[in-house]
């Protein structure tokens, strides 16, 4: 029997055929249109049927490397460039795995480069590489019609040591916007503030466009973002920085807010690299020790949880998938929690 599914992703909607015929392993391909899927299901039943189908190589027997290449040509190329390039990067640790068939990745053996990698780099990289292994075999079951088990479903992951939150007191906000404007990067001041009071990631913010900016509204439309596209709402101030670095001359909603009008590669790629060296400058200036770009995320969302706004308010206005990447602001409620609960010590007395 053959099917046709439509499946949305970020960069459209792909169509999967399938067919099912008893006898015969489940064969499936992903196309750009529909009529195309269609097509090569009847073709493929009727092969099967009349006994004309030949392939290459039963699905079982695919190869990793080559599960792996039909992996990021398929299905990673359609996520988020960063993404993308990461998995790119990624797959040169998984070569561990290249010439053996995909029926031959034991638990066993998938545990062996698990221990391999914990020797090499930290437990947060080698649960990513596990994450994109699993990945690559969740979709060689479900789309490529190949029967294995995926080998990470049942090994034991590392465990991590507790994510690092560090945000800014007040005063060292003020410190480094302080030092900032003494930077060789003149919008080095606006580009903390921004970050300061949107809480958007680290390149987020340097690669805003003029398009995404709405001050009417005071919102920030992205896009183009790690998770989902989002809205992010501006404060007072963040729309005064936003307003003083509008362009005297005409410009474009493709313009860059921060970047210049035809910036190197290296800052497409990794656009808060632009401000990279002028903000550890600013940062020693100010004498603030164990603070990174990111953690003006941090400081945003830290303040937010402080002045009682909502979680899931916060997990909005960040971005995160789930609430549980936003529960770890909690502790920064205790203070909270007793001053309120102090309000009912009378009870009873």
């Amino acid at each position: 029997m053959a099917t046709v599914k439509a499946r949305k992703r970020k960069k459209g909607t792909v169509y999967c055929a399938e067919v099912r015929l008893k006898g015969h392993p489940r064969l499936s391909q992903t196309f750009d249109r529909k009529s195309e899927a269609v097509r090569w299901a009847e073709e493929t039943e009727i092969a099967l049927r009349s006994g004309n189908y030949v392939a290459n190589e039963l699905p079982n027997e695919m190869r990793f490397e080559d599960a792996m290449t039909k992996y990021l040509t398929e299905v990673s190329v359609n996520k988020a460039s960063s993404t993308h390039r990461r998995e790119i990067h990624q797959s040169k640790s998984l070569e561990f795995f290249n010439g053996r068939r995909l029926n031959e990745i034991t638990p066993t053996f998938a545990a062996q480069f698990r221990e391999k990698r914990l020797v090499e780099v930290m437990p947060a990289t080698v649960i990513k590489d596990l994450n994109l292994l699993s990945h690559i075999f969740s979709t060689a079951i479900r789309e490529w019609g190949v029967e294995v088990t995926n080998p990470v479903s049942i090994i034991r992951k590392p465990k991590t040591p507790p994510g690092r939150l560090r945000f800014l007191t007040e005063g060292e906000i003020n410190k480094l916007l302080e030092e900032s404007k003494k930077s060789h990067r003149l919008n080095l001041f606006h580009y903390i503030l921004l970050q300061l009071h949107t809480g958007m990631r680290p390149s987020e913010g340097a690669s805003l466009t003029w398009g995404q900016v709405d001050l009417d509204g005071r919102v920030l439309d992205l896009q183009q973002t790690k998770t989902d596209p989002r809205r992010v709402p501006l404060t007072i101030p963040a729309i005064r920085t936003l307003s003083d670095l509008i362009p005297k001359e005409k410009f474009f909603c493709s313009d860059f807010v921060f970047l210049p009008k035809n910036p190197k590669m290296t800052y497409r790629l990794r656009p808060n690299q632009f401000f990279r060296e002028s903000f550890e400058a600013a940062i020693n200036r100010a004498g603030i020790e164990n603070f990174h770009m990111h953690d003006l995320r941090h400081t945003a969302a830290s303040y937010m949880i402080m002045n009682g706004v909502d979680l899931r308010t916060v997990a909005d206005i960040l971005g995160h998938k789930t609430i549980s990447m936003t529960m770890r602001y909690t502790h920064l409620l205790d203070d909270h929690k007793l001053r309120a609960i102090d309000r009912i010590e009378q009870l009873g007395q």
